[in-house]
């Protein structure tokens, strides 16, 4: 999807499941692209039209095992670092009681799509704020 539409942004939700003590998750897949997204070559705007009913489809399907659990976009020809408003609108996303996802996954996948991309995840938890998954090296 990143080389589709590369040199914008673009990503979507992600898909999974949790372990049965909830403290790991798996990503399983992507939602597909709302039609009302918009990327440019620095932001990008999630949109949100189709997404409850793909997810009320999802919870049907798999009898309440899978779930909306966090977000992924790419930051073409640039670091896999968030933005500020990557801050924001995950933080958002966490602390937000109606979306139940109060650790929320954000991977950025930066750089080249067709060279030698790299990949970051976070957790955006609702009481420890962002956590790097796996930090750079010192």
């Amino acid at each position: 999807m990143a080389r589709s539409h590369y040199p914008c942004e673009v990503g979507t939700s992600l898909v999974g499941c949790y372990s049965n003590d909830g403290f790991d998750a798996t990503v399983l897949a992507m939602a597909p692209l709302s039609s009302d997204s918009k990327g440019s070559a620095t932001s990008f705007y999630r949109g949100v039209k189709g997404l409850r009913g793909f997810f009320a489809s999802l919870r049907r399907m798999y009898l309440g095992k899978r779930y909306y659990v966090g977000e992924w976009h790419s930051h073409p020809d640039a670091s896999p670092i968030p933005s500020g408003s990557d801050d924001e609108d995950i933080s958002a996303i966490a602390s937000d009681t109606q979306v139940n996802c109060p650790e929320c996954i954000l991977v950025i996948l930066g750089g080249n799509p067709y060279e030698v991309p790299e990949l970051r995840v976070f957790v955006y938890s609702r009481k420890q704020g962002r956590i790097d998954l796996f930090p750079d090296e010192e």
